[in-house]
């Protein structure tokens, strides 16, 4: 409705890169991913982190361009796998996924070796293949939240916030991935009075896109949070899913920008920017605080019940939409 300025992004991200290579160079053992160190000649650091800033400077420095000149979907798509791929590079991934009904799904079985530079590297084909997935996914459906001022941003933090607690809970103690998940949340929690609604600043693509890749290496470094994460952001997630569905089904781009979201529909419904913005805080928090302390299948339980809920407000949005129209 009027100019507002949209490269907020700039600022979650410098603040997330600068606090986190001011402690590296401080102490650099808070950074112990169990996984060695690149040695780049006059500095050596830790595989996983160097993975993590490198891509998501790039991810970062594309969107800054697509936020002020533009790209196309495809164009955006390429750099995001090219982000991921960087991030499987420095080895990261997840080689199991556990089964509600008990046990483990392995996804480190199929290894193929690749010659590079004199060195024998190995593509661990599902493994590789559903980080790949899971990354460019995230990196969408954060973007696909930020159609309300606030929105993304407040339901990240509560993400980034729930796998802290996850990764410093006893039987687990994953402090570097707790300190990026904290740092993370901190980030953005400096943004947020700017965004929340009305906003005074938009984080583009550049924020949702830096979002939501964090929160999906967050996810799946060191072990695995995927459930978790799937939880927290399971209105966002379902939503991104059946929205680019319907797009396809209709024959359309799923890329393409329309109205028909979950947070649209609840615009619909006659409830205010603010009312949308704290329904999903709600539910984010709800089922992050169960993921926390539930069990493999107690977590596939929440999954059934955050999708009859998603069905039950969907089925409410249409009804309360019709009787808008009626008068």
């Amino acid at each position: 409705k009027k100019p507002t300025p949209r490269l907020g992004g700039i600022a979650i991200f410098l603040a997330f890169f600068l606090i986190i290579l001011i402690y590296w160079l401080i102490n650099p053992e808070i950074f112990n991913f169990q996984t060695s160190n690149l040695n780049l000649g006059f500095f050596a650091i830790n595989k996983h982190l160097f993975g993590i800033l490198f891509a998501a400077t790039l991810i970062t420095g594309v969107m800054i361009f697509d936020d002020i000149r533009g790209l196309s979907p495809w164009n955006k798509l390429f750099w995001q796998i090219i982000a991921a791929i960087i991030v499987i590079a420095s080895g990261i991934g997840i080689d199991f996924i556990r089964n509600p009904f008990g046990g483990e799904i392995l996804l480190n079985q199929i290894k193929i070796p690749l010659e590079l530079f004199g060195n024998t590297y190995h593509i661990t084909f599902w493994s590789d293949l559903f980080t790949l997935i899971w990354l460019v996914g995230m990196m969408n459906i954060i973007n696909f939240l930020d159609g309300v001022d606030g929105l993304a941003s407040g339901v990240s933090i509560i993400a980034a916030i729930v796998i802290f607690f996850l990764s410093i809970s006893p039987g687990i103690a994953q402090v570097a991935t707790a300190f990026l998940a904290i740092v993370f949340a901190g980030s953005i929690l400096g943004f947020l009075p700017f965004n929340f609604p009305p906003a005074k600043i938009f984080m583009g693509d550049t924020g949702s896109m830096f979002l939501g890749f964090v929160l999906g290496v967050l996810a799946i470094i060191s072990g695995g949070k995927v459930a978790t994460a799937f939880l927290v952001l399971g209105f966002p997630i379902l939503d991104g899913l059946w929205v680019a569905f319907s797009r396809i089904r209709r024959g359309e781009s799923p890329f393409k920008a329309d109205k028909t979201h979950f947070h649209h529909r609840m615009l619909n419904m006659g409830l205010s920017q603010q009312q949308t913005v704290f329904l999903l805080y709600f539910f984010a928090a709800l089922f992050g605080i169960i993921a926390l302390y539930s069990s493999t299948r107690e977590k596939l339980s929440a999954m059934i019940w955050l999708v009859v809920v998603m069905i039950a407000v969907a089925l409410s949005a249409i009804f309360f939409r019709k009787i808008k129209s009626s008068k």
